[in-house]
């Protein structure tokens, strides 16, 4: 995978009869087949042009891992990236999921990302779903996750200085600005503002917020429907501001409004829209929309298409989004009245790896 930040060493000690020995009895006794689109990872009967595809996919990555002792790790991730990418492409999402991933997981590589915090994270799933905000705190490099980090072998970390270098998780930082920089505005605009984040995880964009702090905001209502998520953000409400509290509701909850909530002058959602379907987005859009005082602003934001790390996600990491095109996520409004809605923006982060939709009430 690609990076701007070079990690310092570790990776160049793993020699290519080093990468060998790497599979670990994981592989031979439980097989490395994830949590992924459910009926297409396991063959009953492998077909001989599936084994040949198998094949095929060892000789690649074993390509790629000659280049660690050739020309150094940064060449090596630049080139595995771009082998997954071919791979992908070459075939349909099937073959994608029932053959090559799993061929990806047999390779003895698999057990050096393994050794990636965050790659390991995504991979095991801990709170039990993907995307969870533990794996966010590995992407912002939050204080919280560093004991994470430093427990990692020395190849995990230098695997892990390029896995968050990654153009996607520079998206999910600025992300997490962008919804700071969004509270402040709201904030600035109406003094007192009531605001709503749904699907909160740890609630991180809350310690780079200065209205947060300065106490401009009067009600902040964080919502999620983990527990151990809503345990850390509460810590907030001490450290960061009295309004902030707590709410343990689902993306059910809101479509069957069963919260008691209204009268926002802020809503949003950041990471949630990328696992709903169109049907189920534009549904929960239209009820949190209808959340809004007049002028109030819903932000929502989903990962574009063409997402270079995508197939890494999918192979090493088992994390599976629905990406989208900038017409899909204007479309997350179509259930509203357009007379309702006073103005709609949309933008992009710089790296065009996430799209937001704004709108607000009229």
């Amino acid at each position: 995978m690609s990076s701007t930040t070079a990690p310092r060493d570790g990776l160049r000690r793993v020699k290519s009869a080093k990468i060998k020995q790497l599979a670990p009895r994981v592989f031979s006794e439980t097989p490395l087949t994830g949590h992924g689109p459910r009926n297409t990872l396991e063959i009953a009967v492998p077909s001989a042009e599936h084994l040949h595809l198998q094949s095929q996919v060892h000789q690649v990555l074993n390509q790629s891992a000659e280049l660690i002792q050739a020309k150094g790790h940064s060449e090596f991730f630049r080139n595995l990236g771009d082998t997954l990418s071919t791979l992908k492409s070459g075939v349909d999402q099937e073959t994608w999921n029932t053959v090559v991933v799993p061929a990806t997981r047999e390779h003895p590589l698999a057990a050096l990302m393994q050794e990636c915090p965050l790659t390991k994270h995504s991979f095991t799933r801990p709170r039990g779903y993907p995307g969870d905000a533990g794996l966010l705190d590995l992407i912002y490099r939050h204080d919280s996750a560093q004991a994470q980090v430093e427990g990692s072998t020395e190849a995990g970390r230098t695997v892990f200085g390029f896995t968050a270098e990654v153009s996607a998780c520079e998206a999910v930082r600025q992300r997490r600005k962008c919804l700071a920089q969004k509270i402040d505005q709201v904030a600035r605009e109406r003094p007192g503002a009531e605001m709503l984040a749904v699907a909160c995880g740890h609630l991180r964009e809350a310690e780079l917020s200065r209205e947060l702090k300065l106490g401009h905001v009067g009600r902040f209502v964080a919502t999620d429907q983990d527990p151990a998520s809503l345990d850390v953000v509460e810590i907030y409400a001490g450290s960061v501001s009295s309004a902030i509290e707590t709410r343990k509701l689902s993306v059910r909850d809101f479509i069957t409004a069963k919260h008691g909530l209204n009268g926002f002058d802020l809503v949003y959602a950041a990471g949630l829209y990328d696992y709903l379907d169109d049907r189920l987005a534009a549904r929960l859009t239209r009820k949190l929309f209808s959340l809004l005082k007049p002028g109030g602003r819903l932000l929502v934001a989903n990962f574009l298409n063409g997402i270079w790390e995508l197939p890494y996600m999918e192979a090493y990491m088992d994390w599976h989004l629905l990406y989208r095109s900038e017409a899909q996520i204007r479309a997350f409004a179509g259930e509203i009245s357009e007379v309702d809605i006073a103005s709609t923006s949309y933008f992009e982060d710089d790296a065009a790896c996430v799209g937001y939709l704004e709108l607000v009430r009229a």
